[in-house]
């Protein structure tokens, strides 16, 4: 994580940036604790498309617009107040014990040990009392561009870092957006093609929970040992 907030100082934003910002925001959506929150996805975005493609189409666009309203949002604030706490990331350290912290944290979560509070934005997701339409999922999708699967912790982190030490607000909104997107990509797929697939998946959506919550706590554990140690 030091490697990169280094690197990042003298490093140059061009095409190849976002291209890999992209391909991590994809990755970022397929990684194993995120199945569950895709399974919830895929339920919500069925009740208002009804097996239509086109209409299931229409809600996942809607409701990664929202996410993107989110997203610019956030770059555009970490760019503009990142150079502003960057002695203060370096000097207590921050990026070798604060990711890994949450990933401890996220990991907890998952295997009931802690609970925070669930954003209320989760229950209709889960359980919405009416079909949703392509407003309502715009309105989802807002508060869901600041959810973060426990897997996506640390290159979230990196990412932040990176648009925080670049300080340019145009490129932190657009980079974020760009990750969004990613995101969405997966998404979109999931809403299309793959609502009845992960339905049937839904079931095992308590084990995955649980090995993403041990699978948090290690690389949490791993991400401090190898900070302290340098």
């Amino acid at each position: 994580m030091e490697d990169l907030y280094h690197f990042t100082i003298t490093g140059g934003i061009s095409a190849a940036t976002y291209i890999l910002v992209f391909v991590v925001g994809i990755v970022s959506a397929v990684l194993a604790c995120y199945l569950p929150v895709l399974a919830m996805f895929a339920g919500y975005v069925q009740r208002g498309a009804a097996g239509d493609k086109r209409k299931a189409f229409l809600i996942a666009i809607n409701f990664i617009s929202g996410m993107v309203v989110t997203s610019l949002l956030t770059g555009l604030i970490f760019a503009l107040l990142g150079q502003q706490f960057l002695p203060f990331v370096e000097k207590y350290r921050l990026l070798t014990w604060v990711p890994p912290l949450f990933d401890i944290a996220a990991g907890l979560q998952l295997l009931g040990v802690i609970s925070f509070a669930m954003p209320a934005f989760q229950k209709p997701l889960s359980r919405p009392e009416l079909p949703p339409s392509n407003a309502a999922a715009f309105k989802l999708g807002i508060p869901y561009g600041l959810v973060i699967s426990p897997c996506a912790i640390p290159i979230f982190f990196a990412l932040i870092s990176y648009i925080a030490l670049q300080g340019s607000p145009l490129h932190g909104a657009l980079l974020l957006t760009t990750y969004s997107l990613g995101k969405g990509v997966i998404l979109i797929a999931v809403a299309v093609f793959s609502i009845s697939i992960l339905r049937k998946f839904a079931k095992w959506g308590g084990p995955v929970k649980k090995i993403a919550g041990y699978f948090s706590i290690i690389i949490g554990i791993v991400l401090l040992i190898v900070g302290f140690m340098k």
